[in-house]
């Protein structure tokens, strides 16, 4: 049981980490992967370190000066992230991860907007069931997010309509 209390503090240490480097510090991606990386051999089945994981490995690559070190690490995050996905489908968390992650890779090399894509739908079935699932802030996001992952995927149709409802939104907020 100790173990488990200390491990969740880790967790949420390289968390605080993880989103630190999301917004630029590079040095906080690097101490993140290190946290991340000793929490997943002690629970290599905890599908929400995979996850973060798999996050802090495309961060690396971002910020990986040689391009063939940036396309590989992104795609070992993108395994992990994969891999999470795969230990617990259902996870709010690890959907928004891969699916942001996925939005913002390049679709000429990455092919990934349909997994975008299917993560941002994900979470918008389970909030059409669940009003409480997401934030109406999460909510406005996850639309905009999957209006781009559409663009990017050359739907630009479905992107339209995404639109749409996000604009229906905003009105209702505003009434």
């Amino acid at each position: 049981m100790a173990d488990q209390s200390v491990h969740r503090k880790q967790f949420e240490e390289a968390k605080i980490l993880h989103n630190n480097g999301v917004d630029g510090d590079k040095k906080a991606v690097i101490k993140a992967n290190e946290m991340l990386l000793k929490l997943r051999e002690a629970e290599p089945e905890n599908a929400l370190i995979e996850a973060y994981y798999g996050s802090t490995l495309v961060l690396l690559g971002r910020d990986a000066v040689k391009i063939l070190e940036r396309a590989d690490k992104a795609q070992e995050g993108l395994d992990s992230l994969n891999r999470a996905v795969s230990l617990d489908s259902n996870q709010k968390e690890i959907r928004l991860l891969r699916g942001n992650i996925c939005l913002r890779l390049p679709e000429s090399f990455f092919h990934c907007s349909g997994t975008a894509i299917e993560d941002f739908n994900f979470l918008l079935d389970h909030y059409k069931e669940n009003s409480n699932y997401l934030t109406p802030k999460q909510v406005r996001e996850v639309l905009r997010n999957l209006s781009a992952a559409y663009q990017n995927a050359e739907k630009p149709d479905k992107a339209n309509s995404v639109v749409q409802r996000l604009n229906q939104l905003e009105l209702k907020k505003k009434s």
